[in-house]
């Protein structure tokens, strides 16, 4: 059976609302963020492009494993990466937990779900306990893994002014002296490493369809 695949990715939006907060609730900040994206964006991973091979350190882990490697998770089946802000960020949060809903019809399809973040481990983890996250979390120290994809960008002054007065302290939750994150964006990787679905938005207020991507690796699980 042929399945079709295809990319989702809106225009470019440098002056986006901001909505991010450890004290409130998504609705009750709005914060004007006007970011640089990093040159990198023109390597940006496209529908039937080979994604390399990595490993990632996993604070959080089904099986308790401390790191894992991309082309074993794909030896059981199609791997959904994600890449995610952090725990700080409430429509990060809200991702994950649509994530959650899921994992269950995931694993069925014998998918591996890995979340990818630039915090460090302790933050991750208590993150993951409290929305009880069944899936592989993993650390990306310094965004490498996210900036050997394009996915990094750079925090303006005027949005780190404001991210302080929410005490939102980016470079301490990474353990960084930078103010750089990672774009969202979602991969389905098949078992040959090819990319079968992406989500890549520079407005981090737009995530994923996880019912789309859900359908897409049943699909998967349905033509191997």
């Amino acid at each position: 059976m042929n399945t079709k695949f295809s990319r989702i990715a809106a225009a470019p939006l440098l002056g986006t609302v901001l909505a991010v907060t450890g004290l409130a609730t998504a609705g009750e900040l709005n914060l004007s963020d006007s970011t640089t994206i990093t040159s990198e964006e023109t390597n940006l991973l496209k529908v039937g492009d080979s994604i390399k091979d990595f490993t990632i350190s996993t604070p959080m882990a089904p099986n308790g494993e401390a790191e894992v490697t991309l082309s074993e998770l794909l030896k059981s089946g199609p791997v959904v990466v994600t890449f995610f802000r952090g725990s700080w960020c409430p429509y990060c949060r809200t991702e994950l937990s649509e994530i959650q809903d899921r994992i269950e019809k995931f694993e069925a399809a014998g998918a591996s779900v890995l979340a990818i973040s630039p915090e460090i481990d302790d933050k991750s983890i208590e993150m993951g306990n409290d929305l009880d996250l069944g899936f592989y979390l993993g650390h990306d120290e310094n965004n490498e893994l996210a900036r050997s994809l394009g996915l990094t960008f750079t925090l303006d002054d005027k949005t780190i002014k404001k991210y302080h007065e929410y005490k939102i302290d980016v470079p301490k939750s990474n353990g960084t002296n930078t103010w750089e994150l990672p774009i969202p964006a979602t991969y389905v990787i098949d078992q040959d490493m090819t990319i079968k679905y992406v989500f890549d938005d520079e407005n981090y207020r737009k995530r994923a369809d996880y019912k789309e991507v859900l359908n897409i690796v049943e699909k998967l699980a349905e033509d191997n």
